[in-house]
């Protein structure tokens, strides 16, 4: 049974958490003057995992207090077909990137390219190890908190108001990819993409423990790169013929 705590929940996840991002979250790192901008930045992944951890605690909080099935919220492990193939999935795909050589470094025409691609977003790229440390205990927060949120408690609040699973799934991936409305068009049409994924990889195993795990690392891999890429100092020639 739903009750007002879960509109409510699912009207900030939905609407206002995005806006805010856009509004508040971009807005100051917009503003941020160069000598300012290295602290706004830190202070912007701390916030995003204060609010994601602190809208998590409500969800956990509706489930406790009301006491529910954990199982409908995905946070039940267990051992099935799908997911050893995922997790077998996983490994491969591990281990060809750690034995790829751009793991380890990026071409002028690599960076460059991963530049162009979120130049947008220029000011919220790490650019520091320091930046790096902080873009990881993001990654692992959203990894755990958005899996939770949007995979597990988005579709189980959809069925309830009376969609079906695979249409509340993918509903969720595009309220998952306007989450990301800070990044443009673009940026919130690949997130939709990668959230019918992991809604997939959610549906294949029963449980969110794998997703996590995915979304996790999907996203430190692309923080270190990006730090690689945006750390290096540009190289004339290669931006000039890019």
């Amino acid at each position: 049974m739903l009750t007002p705590f879960d509109h409510l929940l699912a009207l900030i996840l939905t609407v206002l958490f995005p806006i805010r991002a856009r509004i508040v979250m971009y807005g100051r790192l917009a503003r941020a003057s160069e000598a300012e901008l290295p602290a706004v930045r830190l202070a912007t992944y701390r916030n995003a995992m204060l609010v994601q951890w602190s809208l998590t605690a409500v969800a956990c909080a509706l489930w406790i207090f009301f006491r529910r099935p954990w199982r409908e919220l995905g946070l039940v492990p267990f051992v099935s077909g799908g997911l050893i193939g995922v997790l077998f999935g996983l490994a491969v795909v591990a281990i060809v990137t750690l034995r790829h050589s751009s793991w380890r470094t990026l071409t002028d025409e690599s960076a460059a390219a991963l530049r162009r691609s979120t130049e947008k977003l220029a000011r919220m790229m790490p650019r520091t190890d320091r930046d790096l440390t902080s873009f990881f205990g993001l990654s692992i927060t959203a990894g755990i908190c958005e899996e939770v949120l949007y995979r597990g408690y988005m579709i189980w609040y959809l069925q309830r108001l009376g969609l079906a699973l695979i249409p509340a799934a993918l509903a969720t991936s595009l309220i998952f990819g306007f989450g990301h409305l800070y990044q443009g068009w673009s940026g919130m049409i690949k997130t939709a993409v990668v959230g019918g994924f992991l809604a997939a990889v959610y549906l294949l195993t029963g449980s969110l423990f794998a997703g996590m795990l995915i979304h996790a690392l999907m996203d430190m891999y692309a923080g270190r790169q990006l730090r690689l890429a945006w750390s290096r100092e540009p190289s004339p020639a290669v931006e000039a013929t890019a």
